[in-house]
């Protein structure tokens, strides 16, 4: 498939290593304005790294850790990349067993449009069994991964990077340059833990 550029953003990679190592991804883009180039895009993977953190890793289960965060510009094909390895891995901090690495919990983000083109998600694991019960989060954890992405949200945009919603297809046609939606909040529409088969041992991340 040919290359889609994004005008503008990069792409962050968010990469965990779960209980029986596999990787365990969230992707986010960020769009950020004028000229940027590998400094920029360098010191936005180590602030993103820090308020992951400090903001999101303590909602998971301590049997995960953060080790790096691969970023890569979306602009041309050939756009500068950096890769951002924590000195030494960050691990979560909630006790007790985890749920099976398939288990998660999605967070919506919200642009103000309607449509799916418009709107993403991030789905969270590994989720501690102290945190869940007949199948729903607990309320804790639940705003606490939803505040984990207001903060990365204010970090980011105070260092001049901008969440946003990659659209990629309009009315079932795939666009020749993407679409970016500024992101402006998060919800969760449930408690409910989510599967996502991908994620189950050894089928990926």
């Amino acid at each position: 498939m040919a290359f889609q550029p994004v005008p503008d953003t990069a792409r962050f990679a968010v990469v965990h290593k779960g209980p029986w190592g596999d990787d365990v991804v969230n992707v986010l883009y960020f769009r950020r304005s004028g000229q940027w180039g590998l400094q920029e895009l360098g010191a936005a993977a180590q602030a993103l790294a820090a308020v992951w953190v400090n903001e999101v890793m303590t909602n998971i289960s301590n049997t995960t850790s953060l080790f790096r965060v691969e970023s890569r510009g979306e602009r041309v094909i050939d756009d500068v990349s950096f890769e951002y390895v924590l000195p030494s891995p960050a691990a979560g901090t909630r006790p007790g067993d985890p749920l099976p690495p398939q288990v998660c919990f999605c967070v919506t983000h919200i642009t103000g449009l309607v449509g799916r083109a418009n709107r993403g998600r991030t789905y969270f694991g590994m989720i501690s069994e102290d945190d869940a019960s007949g199948g729903f989060i607990t309320v804790a954890r639940a705003n606490g991964f939803r505040n984990g992405l207001v903060a990365v949200r204010n970090i980011m945009s105070n260092a001049g990077w901008e969440h946003v919603v990659v659209s990629r297809v309009r009315n079932k046609t795939r666009l020749p340059v993407a679409i970016t939606v500024p992101v402006i909040g998060y919800k969760y529409t449930d408690r409910i833990v989510d599967t996502q088969r991908r994620r189950q041992v050894g089928r990926g991340s």
